[in-house]
């Protein structure tokens, strides 16, 4: 054999055994409907790592073994997988154009994955119970178009489609959860999120609570998803330390509004850098807000974020009596340095846009800029900035109700 034909004959064995190596740490796991097999299958295959790829139907109807996270998460129950290391799970579709379903399991998925990389892709969860997948840690995350069909709210009265948090509370100076668990880039995208829910119900999209610490942040997207029937809040995060961006997703809420009354469509608060971009928010709902920020307390501060080209939709019934939460968009507590530009509010609400005290905080140094409010029916104003708000600036047209300290208006016809 020439040198060079030796050489060739190398490099082709080469391919074959990266490809072999590559094959080998593949591991296909083929659905029986039978959990008492799929579950202790599954779980087998994601304790090796690697790439997992599901096929055809699994069933996870039965009692979850993988006992409930310890405090400050303790609110969510037991799970049926989990998932402690590297690993990328994808379903396949079938012959047929199916994909791979995951049928009922009390949180078919969690992941407590300390400093590794997590993907799942490509599934379609059918009536998962509490939560479809829940994240409480993880060093960069994929959950991409994934199907989430009526999330049961087991054991308590609320439920989620996707949990990526490390407390199950709302996190506070005193109790901040665990952030520094969660860091990296983690993608939520391209998913449909049908949750469901009735009025003894609170139901939610997507929740992102306490991630990321200075020197482990997070660059979070939540980015071109579908979510419907929430009976609360549909996007929900709350003190991410970097990055979040909350864009294109399409979201219409339930008519229903569940227990807690908790009703804006999209809520962000404290700290963390933030654009709410291109989102269309459909918000059935009589009472709340289609797109909510406000700071977190004193200590946290939400500063200079974005809410550009959105399209605000509130159909609330003619006759509705609007409270003083009801707004397409809304600045509250210290929220300062937001730019509110070129969104669209159509419906009906108290107003528009509003900028009001919360928590004894009040906004400051917003920009209103260029907003449309042709096909919106106000109760109040179509701008309302309330005592104590410092330095708005609000620039186009609409009717404004100005309670506040140094605001410039700058009409335009």
């Amino acid at each position: 054999m020439t040198s060079k034909l030796a050489e060739r004959f190398l490099a082709a064995l080469a391919t074959v055994l990266a490809w072999a190596a590559s094959a080998t740490a593949q591991t296909v796991v083929v659905g029986t409907g039978d959990p008492d097999i799929d579950v202790p299958a599954v779980q087998a295959a994601v304790d090796q790592g690697g790439e997992i790829i599901l096929m055809r139907h699994f069933s996870f109807e039965r009692p979850p073994t993988i006992p409930p996270p310890p405090p400050p998460l303790d609110g969510f129950g037991p799970a049926t997988v989990l998932i402690s290391r590297a690993v990328s799970i994808s379903g396949l579709q079938d012959e047929c154009g199916e994909m791979a379903s995951i049928e009922g399991g009390q949180i078919p998925f969690e992941v407590e994955a300390l400093g590794s990389s997590v993907t799942i892709q490509g599934l379609r969860f059918i009536r998962p119970k509490q939560v479809a997948i829940a994240v409480f840690a993880v060093s960069g995350l994929v959950i991409a178009s994934c199907k989430i069909e009526g999330v049961e709210p087991f054991p308590q009265p609320f439920s989620e489609g996707i949990a990526i948090a490390t407390t199950f509370g709302i996190p506070t100076p005193e109790e901040p959860g665990h952030p520094e668990n969660i860091s990296g880039t983690l993608l939520v995208v391209n998913n449909d999120i049908d949750v469901g829910g009735t009025a003894f119900d609170n139901t939610l999209g997507a929740i992102i609570f306490s991630v990321g610490v200075p020197g482990a942040e997070v660059e979070a997207y939540v980015s071109a998803n579908a979510v419907t029937n929430t009976t609360e809040r549909s996007i929900n995060i709350y003190w991410v330390g970097g990055r979040t961006y909350i864009e294109r997703n399409v979201i219409t809420t339930s008519a229903i509004v569940g227990r807690s009354g908790a009703l804006d469509v999209i809520h962000v608060s404290g700290l963390g850098s933030y654009l709410i971009a291109g989102n269309s928010v459909h918000s059935r709902w009589a009472a709340g807000g289609g797109i909510r920020l406000h700071g977190g307390g004193v200590e946290r501060p939400m500063e200079r974020a974005i809410v550009v080209n959105n399209d605000v939709y509130m159909e609330a019934p003619k006759g509705t009596v609007f409270d003083i939460n009801s707004a397409g968009i809304s600045l509250r507590s210290n929220a300062q340095g937001t730019v509110v530009l070129n969104n669209r509010i159509r419906g009906r609400a108290r107003e528009a846009l509003a900028a009001e005290v919360q928590f004894d905080l009040a906004p400051a140094d917003n920009a209103l800029v260029l907003n449309r409010f042709d096909d919106f029916e106000p109760s109040l104003a179509d701008v309302f900035v309330g005592e104590s708000v410092m330095n708005t600036l609000i620039v186009g047209p609409g009717t404004v109700d100005d309670h506040g300290i140094g605001t410039i208006i700058v009409p335009l016809q």
